[in-house]
């Protein structure tokens, strides 16, 4: 299971149940079962967001400054990445 999976499937879980610091991610109570649906959601959400829109690669290239094509580094990836995310999420606030 990849750390980001684990991590949207936590917050998932966070988001949809009330009890979630009784009952604190992965340990979950008997009525809520395994953790493994939320992790089957979380996969499907981030397949779903891999191919970013239009908007999002004009956010990404507008607010991210200047990247070389041919090396682009970590730091220049996370900002691309990040300015894809916040277009995504736009209206979510």
């Amino acid at each position: 299971m990849s750390e980001m999976i684990e991590r949207v499937a936590k917050a998932i879980y966070e988001e949809d149940d009330p009890w979630h610091k009784a009952w604190p991610w992965p340990n979950l109570n008997e009525s809520q079962g395994s953790p493994e649906p939320y992790r089957r959601i979380a996969a499907a959400v981030i397949k779903a967001m891999r191919e970013p829109t239009n908007f999002m690669l004009v956010e990404a290239t507008e607010n991210a400054g200047p990247i070389d094509c041919c090396s682009v580094d970590e730091k220049g990836a996370k900002e691309v990445w990040q300015a894809m995310i916040d277009a995504a999420l736009v209206g979510e606030g």
